[in-house]
C-alpha cells in the first residue's frame, strides 16, 4: 500500500436529512435555509410533503433546487410520514438518516459533531443533539434532552443534566434524530400505530432491547421552536395523542400485572384533570375532552390516525 493510500481520508457515509412538512411553510423555509450551509460530500436533503393542503412541497423544491421531494397525498402523522421518507432514503442507499422537524434550524457544524460520535460508536443506532427551545417572548432555553423512561409512573422525561462529550440515553427526541440504516433494517421503522407522539420513545426503546445504543451529543446544537404544526385548536391533538399513546407504550412494554402501577398513575392523572380542568374555561374543557377521548380510543383499540378530532381541526 502506498503512502498516499494510507493517508487517504475515509469516505463520508451517505447521509440523508429528512425534513417532514405538513404546516408552517415559513418554519420549513428556515430549516431548509440552514441546511444549505452544510456543504459535505454524500449529503442529501429529502423534503417529505406530508399531505399539505397547499401542496407546499412543489413550491419549496422550486425555492431550494437540489433537494429531493416526496409527496404524500394525506397526512400520515409523524410516524407514517417519516417512515415513507426513510424507506425512500434507504432505497437510495442512505447509511444514516437525519430526521429533522420542520421547526428546527441547524448550525452548520452540528452534523460534523454527530458524525464523529457515530463513527466512534458503531453500535450507536440513534444520536441526538442538544435542543435549544425558542420561547414565544424571544428568549431561548437549552433543554439537553437526555431521555429517561419511568416504567413505574408511566412517564417519560427530557432531562437537562447531561454531562460529558456523549451521554447514553433511554430515548431521544424525534425533533432531531440521526439514525443508522443498519439498525433500522434490523429492528424496523416507527410503529405507525402511534401516528403522533411517543413513536420516538418506542423506536429508541426497541433499538436498545436489540443491543443498540441511543447517544446524546451535548456539544451539537439544534434550535427548535416546538409544536409549530399543532397550534390553535389543533393543540388538543397533543392532549389526545399523548394520553392514548402513553397507555399504548407502557401497555406494550409492561407485561401482565406490571402494567397496574402504570395504569394507576395514568388514571390518577386523568382523575385529577377531571376535577380541575372543567373550571379552566373552554380551553380546559377541551383539553379534558381530548384526554378522555384518547383513553377511550386506547381501550377500544382505535390506533393510528384519530377519527374523533374533527372538532379541533380548525384554528
Amino acid at each position: 500500500m502506498s503512502s498516499d493510500e494510507k493517508n487517504y481520508p475515509p469516505q463520508q457515509p451517505s447521509v440523508w436529512a429528512l425534513v417532514l412538512h405538513w404546516r408552517g411553510i415559513e418554519y420549513t423555509r428556515r430549516c431548509l435555509t440552514s441546511l444549505r450551509e452544510i456543504n459535505k460530500p454524500n449529503f442529501q436533503v429529502l423534503l417529505v410533503d406530508n399531505g399539505s393542503d397547499e401542496r407546499d412541497g412543489k413550491q419549496l423544491v422550486g425555492e431550494f433546487p437540489g433537494i429531493e421531494m416526496l409527496r404524500l397525498e394525506t397526512n400520515q402523522g409523524f410516524a407514517g410520514g417519516c417512515n415513507a421518507g426513510m424507506r425512500y432514503c434507504l432505497e437510495k442507499g442512505a447509511e444514516l438518516i437525519w430526521l429533522l422537524n420542520n421547526d428546527t434550524t441547524i448550525p452548520s457544524d452540528s452534523l460534523d459533531k454527530l458524525l464523529a460520535v457515530s463513527a466512534a460508536n458503531p453500535k450507536a443506532a440513534a444520536l441526538g443533539a442538544s435542543i435549544v427551545e425558542n420561547e414565544a417572548d424571544g428568549r431561548a432555553k437549552t433543554v439537553q434532552a437526555r431521555g429517561v423512561i419511568d416504567f413505574t409512573k408511566a412517564k417519560t422525561y427530557l432531562k437537562r443534566d447531561a454531562v460529558g462529550p456523549t451521554v447514553d440515553c433511554e430515548w431521544l427526541s424525534g425533533s432531531n434524530l440521526l439514525l443508522r440504516a443498519d439498525a433500522l433494517k434490523e429492528v424496523g421503522l416507527f410503529d405507525e400505530s402511534y401516528f403522533l407522539y411517543f413513536e420516538d420513545t418506542e423506536l429508541c426503546h426497541r433499538l436498545r432491547l436489540k443491543g443498540w445504543k441511543c447517544i446524546l451529543v451535548p456539544d451539537a446544537i439544534i434550535a427548535h421552536t416546538g409544536n409549530a404544526s399543532t397550534t390553535g385548536k389543533r393543540r388538543f391533538w397533543r392532549d389526545y395523542y399523548y394520553t392514548r399513546n402513553r397507555f399504548l407504550f407502557f401497555s406494550q412494554y409492561l407485561p401482565g400485572a406490571k402494567r397496574l402501577p402504570a395504569y394507576f398513575f395514568i388514571f390518577t392523572h386523568l382523575l385529577r384533570h377531571s376535577v380541575v380542568l372543567p373550571f379552566r374555561g373552554e380551553k380546559g374543557r377541551n383539553q379534558l375532552r381530548a384526554e378522555l377521548l384518547g383513553a377511550r380510543d386506547f381501550f377500544n383499540h382505535s390506533l393510528g390516525r384519530a377519527t374523533c378530532l374533527d372538532w379541533c381541526e380548525e384554528n
